[in-house]
C-alpha cells in the first residue's frame, strides 16, 4: 500500500513493514515475523527492487522474526541501536515485560539470530534522523524523514482509534515510554508510521 510517493507499507505483515526511498537508497523499516518474510520477498520481486538497508526500531519478535531471511536473501546492511544488537544477534534475552503472557511468549518463541548488525551510530543518510525513543525496549528508536515530515516509531506507541497509545503489556519502562511519546508528539505536524495500526497525522 502506498503511503506517500516515497513510502510503501507492505500489506498483511503482522507488524507494519515499511519501505522508504530516500537519498537514492531503498530502506526497509523492521522485518516482521518469520511467517511474513514471503510477503516481504514477494513485494520486492513484484517491484523489481531490493533493500539496500534494513533499519530495526526494536528487538521484539514481530519486528525481527523475518530479519534473517531478508538478510540472507538480499545481503542488506542491518542497523539497530547498540542496546538492541545483543538480542538480535542471540547473545542476550529480551528482558522481562510486566505481562505474564508476554513473558511466556518471549520464553517460548525466539527469533533466529542475525549476525553482523551495525550500530545506528554508523548510519549516515541525508534526510534521515535517528531519534532515541526508549521505554518499550531499552534501545527503541524512531526514524524521522525530514523531506516527508514522517516518523517511523516502531512500538513506541500504536494507533488506537486514531490516537497514539502506549502498549503497557509489552513495555519495559513506562516512564521512559511516556517521555518518548512526548518526544514524538513534539515533531507535530508529522505523519506518524507506527508498528501497529494505520498511519496517522498529528
Amino acid at each position: 500500500m502506498k503511503i506517500t510517493e516515497n513510502i510503501d507499507l507492505i500489506d498483511k505483515t503482522m507488524c507494519n513493514v515499511y519501505v522508504l526511498k530516500v537519498s537514492g537508497k531503498i530502506i526497509q523499516i523492521d522485518a516482521g515475523m518469520k511467517g511474513s518474510a514471503k510477503l516481504v520477498l514477494n513485494y520486492y520481486k513484484e517491484k523489481g527492487i531490493k533493500p539496500d538497508i534494513v533499519l530495526i526500531t526494536h528487538y521484539h519478535l514481530d519486528h525481527i522474526g523475518g530479519l534473517k531471511i531478508i538478510k540472507d536473501t538480499f545481503n542488506a546492511d542491518i542497523f539497530a541501536s547498540s542496546f538492541e544488537i545483543p538480542v538480535i544477534e542471540g547473545k542476550s534475552s529480551m528482558g522481562r515485560p510486566k505481562s505474564l503472557g508476554a513473558r511466556l511468549m518471549f520464553s517460548l518463541v525466539k527469533p533466529e539470530p542475525v549476525t553482523g548488525v551495525k550500530d545506528l551510530k554508523e548510519l549516515k543518510i541525508d534526510g534521515l534522523k535517528v531519534i532515541e525513543t526508549p521505554g518499550h525496549t531499552p534501545g527503541s528508536v524512531s526514524f524521522f524523514v525530514e523531506g516527508e515530515r514522517a516518523v517511523f516509531i516502531g512500538d513506541a506507541a500504536g494507533n488506537v482509534n486514531g490516537d497514539l497509545k502506549i502498549n503497557e503489556k509489552y513495555t519495559l519502562d513506562m516512564e521512559k515510554a511516556k517521555d518518548s511519546l512526548e518526544r514524538i508528539k513534539s515533531l507535530s505536524p508529522v505523519l506518524v508510521l507506527p508498528g501497529h495500526g494505520a498511519p496517522l497525522k498529528i
